[in-house]
């Protein structure tokens, strides 16, 4: 993307609050990092301070923009005929009935659901049924009647006994007396939790008295030892 310098000729692209489509103008400073925007001053005397720069063109770029925006639109406008076409065929080998060519073609179970009406939903004991659930209950029966599947059959529930009858039944049978329990023994005593005994120090260990070891010659050494060889030396020097 490059920047428009201070003073190019620009168009804007799109209406804005009074500058409508294809009005030209005059850039000024530009501002921002990631999105560039411009202060442009337009030839109608309004000036807008932001204007991002993918909503302006350069004025000599101007009619290649035009031919290439309708060039996009008729592509854009064959692609969709494509898809309509693909999907009609697709319905006909179906054997299901073509869809409008001119919007994108919607399923037909899904067409059906929604224009049918959605059936009351029966009253319940508790107030009445939630209306969402009752909504998707009859789109889905409303889809399978359009696709002819037929709907899993359902067993009827058993109804439910009144509240008269049930008091009336309950008050015609006698309720029998429960029977006594039997007496549950008195709980036993807990144990006293032993105590441990307190921890004890460290022994003492009596240290025996200094003995004082054998005496020595203080003239006394080692045979043939050159430390003692030494020693004699020193002494005699001494």
């Amino acid at each position: 993307m490059s920047e428009y310098r201070r003073g190019t000729r620009v168009v804007v692209n799109e209406d804005l609050p009074g500058v409508p489509e294809g009005t030209p103008g005059k850039c000024g400073r530009g501002l921002g990092f990631a999105i560039k925007r411009y202060r442009v001053r337009f030839d109608n005397d309004v000036e807008i301070i932001s204007v991002a720069h993918n909503k302006l063109v350069p004025e000599d770029e101007w009619p290649q923009f035009l031919a290439r925006r309708a060039r996009e639109e008729i592509e854009a406008a064959q692609e969709r005929a494509r898809i309509a076409e693909a999907r009609a065929a697709a319905a006909e080998s179906r054997g299901l009935p073509a869809a409008s060519t001119d919007e994108p073609a919607a399923e037909p179970a899904e067409a059906a659901a929604a224009d049918a009406p959605a059936p009351e939903a029966p009253a319940a004991d508790d107030g009445g049924a939630d209306p969402r659930l009752a909504a998707i209950l009859a789109r889905s029966k409303s889809a399978r009647e359009a696709t002819g599947v037929p709907a899993p059959e359902s067993s009827p529930a058993p109804a439910a006994e009144s509240s008269t009858d049930a008091a009336e039944s309950s008050a015609a049978e006698p309720t029998p007396a429960p029977a006594a329990a039997p007496a549950a023994p008195p709980p036993a005593p807990a144990a006293a939790p032993e105590r441990s005994a307190p921890p004890s120090g460290p022994e003492r260990v009596e240290i025996p008295e200094f003995v004082p070891g054998p005496e020595v010659d203080p003239d006394y050494a080692p045979a043939a030892n050159r430390v003692s060889e030494l020693i004699s030396e020193a002494r005699k020097d001494g």
